[in-house]
């Protein structure tokens, strides 16, 4: 399977799962909040087990606190549906 071999490769994993983080956590905010949170997300890093997600305003950074749980499970069903084996992953949020 193409797809599996073209993920295996870690510059683009890497990118696949930023990606998944960052629409997981616009289609829960479009869901929930029905709010287009895109102009203020700025980056998402990957620091070993740890995912970085910055904002530029304090209030979406509690915004996303408050679905942190939310947006954890919809990641992890993502990375279940394009076989991403990437566990005990921590979210953590910054401005």
């Amino acid at each position: 399977m193409y797809l599996n071999k073209s993920i295996n490769n870690k510059n683009l994993q890497d990118m696949t799962i930023k990606s998944l983080v960052w629409n997981s956590i616009v289609e829960v905010f479009k869901q929930e909040k029905k709010l287009d949170i895109v102009p203020y997300l700025v980056s998402i890093q990957l620091k070993g087990k740890s995912i970085i997600i910055k904002v530029n305003k304090p209030i979406i950074k509690s915004e996303v606190l408050l679905l942190d749980d939310i947006i954890n499970q919809e990641v992890q069903n993502k990375f279940k549906k394009v076989w991403i084996k990437f566990y005990d992953f921590e979210i953590k949020y910054s401005i």
